[in-house]
């Protein structure tokens, strides 16, 4: 199973790469972004501990990606806790914008790996949000977004509430 893992870590970084050279120059500018909130794992396998009810604290970077203006890749990476044990979520999200001026809801797709302890895990999330203007280079964010664990014969889900802000280069 671990050349299975590493076959879905090359296909991301190749799909990354492949999107990011046809990216628009016309769309917005990259950005570069910090968020917190909290992370409510659900769920347990034999090699992670259940965190059924115990949210925990959640804090992450991300760089925003304009292939075209109402298309972005943004690929992140979130901290928090499965009960005691730390957690890292590294996702590729590829999200589809509603612009309406200096506001954006926007929802999308979010395929990635998680690591608790000494298990890498692949998931898949949905997620959604908006995001505003607070002045000429800089945003605000509010977001959520499902993750679902698959590890082991069992799939784990975790639930990500968010906000953040975004720095436009």
């Amino acid at each position: 199973m671990p050349h299975a893992k590493t076959l879905i870590v090359l296909v991301i970084l190749a799909l990354s790469s492949a999107v990011s050279l046809s990216a628009d120059p016309s769309a917005t500018s990259v950005g570069l972004g910090f968020s917190f909130g909290a992370a409510f794992p659900r769920g347990s396998t034999a090699d992670i501990p259940s965190a059924d009810g115990q949210p925990s604290f959640n804090w992450g970077f991300y760089v925003n990606i304009p292939l075209i203006s109402t298309f972005h890749i943004t690929p992140s990476s979130e901290l928090y806790k499965f009960n005691t044990q730390n957690a890292t979520d590294v996702d590729l999200a590829f999200k589809f914008i509603v612009p309406l001026g200096d506001f954006d809801i926007y929802a999308g797709l979010s395929p990635g790996l998680t690591t608790v302890a000494d298990v890498l895990a692949p998931h898949v999330g949905l997620l959604g949000g908006a995001a505003f203007r607070l002045i000429s280079n800089l945003d605000a964010f509010v977001q959520a977004k499902y993750n679902i664990l698959f590890e082991g014969s069992r799939n784990m889900g975790v639930f990500h509430l968010n906000a953040g802000i975004l720095f436009a280069f």
